[in-house]
C-alpha cells in the first residue's frame, strides 16, 4: 500500500509539472561557435590542410550569437535575432535563415541562404533517427535526457538534450523528433553549441510563416539532401571546409 501511494504521488507530481509548461511563448537560445573545433572535425582534409586552417583560424575567438524559437500548439518558428543586443521583431537578415514548422498540417517552410543563393525547403516534416541515451543534465531549469545521431552527409556527431517534463516535439534549427522540447544541441563535441537561455510564456504570441520578396528556389527535402551531397563532394575534392558555403 505504501509503494502504491508513492507511485501515485510521483505520477501526480510529474503530471502537474507537465501541465504547467507553456503552450505558447518563446525560447531564447545562445549559439556558440568554435572555429578550431570545426576545422578539426573536417576529417576529409589532409593533416597538412587542417593544420593550415587551424593556424589561420586558431587565434579567432569563439563567438556567440542569439536565436529565438517562437511557438504555439499549431506551429513554431526558429529565427536568428537580427539585433544581437535585444530581441526585436522579425525581418530579413544577411544570413536569411528561417525555420518554420506547421504542426497542424505536418509541413515545413524553411528559408535559408546556401552557396550564395536563396532556397525554400517545402515538404512534410521529417526527422533523423535518434538514439535516446541515459545521460541527464539541467538546461534552462529543466531536467533533460540526451539523444544522438550521426549526420552522414556532413559526418557530424549530433547530441541533443530534450526536456523530460515538457513532452512537446520541437527544437532549434532543423532539429526535432524527440519526446520533449530540445533545449540544447552539441555538434561535434563543442564545435557548435545551441543552448536555451530563457523561456518566456506568452499566451498572445503569434507564429507567422516567413515572407520573402527576393528570388528564391523551392526544393523538396530529397532535393535539398541531393544538393548537400553534391556540394560535399565538391568540398572533399578541393579539400576545403564545407561550412564556408553551408550552414554548420
Amino acid at each position: 500500500m505504501k509503494i502504491k501511494t508513492i507511485l501515485v504521488s510521483t505520477f501526480i507530481f510529474i503530471a502537474v509539472i507537465v501541465l504547467s509548461q507553456p503552450n505558447s511563448g518563446k525560447i531564447n537560445y545562445n549559439v556558440r561557435h568554435k572555429w578550431t573545433k570545426k576545422i578539426a572535425a573536417v576529417d576529409y582534409m589532409s593533416k597538412a590542410k587542417r593544420e593550415h586552417y587551424e593556424y589561420v583560424w586558431g587565434n579567432s575567438p569563439e563567438y556567440e550569437e542569439k536565436s529565438v524559437l517562437t511557438f504555439t500548439p499549431e506551429a513554431y518558428r526558429y529565427d536568428e535575432i537580427e539585433d544581437q543586443t535585444e530581441y526585436v521583431g522579425y525581418s530579413w537578415r544577411s544570413t536569411e535563415y528561417f525555420i518554420f514548422r506547421d504542426i497542424t498540417n505536418n509541413s515545413t517552410y524553411d528559408v535559408m541562404r546556401m552557396f550564395n543563393k536563396l532556397y525554400l525547403i517545402e515538404d512534410s516534416i521529417q526527422y533523423p533517427n535518434w538514439k535516446i541515451l541515459n545521460d541527464l543534465k539541467e538546461v534552462a531549469g529543466h531536467i533533460c535526457m540526451s539523444a544522438s545521431y550521426v549526420d552522414t552527409i556532413k559526418n557530424n556527431k549530433i547530441t541533443a538534450w530534450f526536456a523530460l517534463d515538457w513532452p512537446v516535439n520541437m527544437g532549434p534549427e532543423r532539429f526535432g523528433g524527440l519526446p520533449g522540447v530540445i533545449l540544447e544541441v552539441d555538434i561535434n563535441n563543442g564545435a557548435m553549441i545551441i543552448s536555451a537561455d530563457t523561456i518566456i510564456e506568452d499566451a498572445n504570441v503569434k507564429v507567422e510563416k516567413p515572407e520573402h520578396k527576393k528570388r528564391i528556389k523551392t526544393l523538396t527535402e530529397s532535393e535539398y539532401i541531393k544538393l548537400l551531397i553534391d556540394y560535399m563532394e565538391e568540398c572533399k575534392a578541393e579539400e576545403r571546409p564545407y561550412f564556408w558555403g553551408l550552414r554548420y
